[in-house]
């Protein structure tokens, strides 16, 4: 009971944090960027590039306190790399891409990116997300999607947050973890 206290608490303080580099990333980007953000012109059609975590989690409701009417959570250690490569500019500014592979890593068990695509806007937004499916480490297929802000900084885009969710369903039970990375992209 006092594990799952304290891991409420980190996860808590964690999503506070995203949310406070969230609101402030904008206006630091924009004093500190070389030009504009423009992602048709930073990521050109046919540019790879990878989006890698530095710090994640994965929450997972585990049961259910009936007493006190809340989910339990379980908080694990999660990773993500994911490879993209732009395919084609959008009307509103932005980029589109496709996932060309990647994984999860979340308590020790890899989730192998299968496929997927997402989207840039010009508004410092991964919006619409990018999400797909992949591969779970006893071969059931997962959805996953994560969608967050971004940011240019000295030529280098820079996600400040991604977050989402990769679940499943099989024999009518649900598989499903919260997901929360702060990332970059190179």
């Amino acid at each position: 009971m006092q594990k799952t206290t304290k891991i409420s608490f980190v996860i808590i303080a964690m999503l506070i944090g995203m949310v406070g580099l969230a609101v402030a990333s904008p206006a630091l980007f924009a004093q500190t960027s070389s030009g504009s953000y423009d992602p048709q012109k930073q990521f050109p059609v046919g540019m790879q590039f990878t989006f890698t975590s530095f710090n994640g989690a994965a929450t997972q409701v585990v049961g259910f306190n009936v007493t006190e009417e809340k989910p339990i959570l379980t908080s694990y250690q999660a990773n993500a790399v994911i490879t993209v490569k732009v395919d084609r500019l959008t009307p509103d500014g932005g980029v589109h891409w496709k996932v060309l592979g990647g994984s999860f890593l979340i308590n020790g068990q890899t989730y192998t990116i299968t496929s997927g695509d997402g989207h840039m806007g010009k508004f410092d937004r991964v919006t619409s997300g990018m999400d797909g499916l992949a591969t779970g480490p006893n071969g059931q297929t997962f959805y996953w999607h994560l969608e967050g802000l971004s940011g240019v900084y000295n030529g280098t885009a820079i996600i400040v947050g991604l977050d989402g969710s990769i679940a499943t369903v099989q024999n009518g039970a649900t598989t499903e973890y919260r997901l929360d990375f702060l990332c970059t992209q190179a």
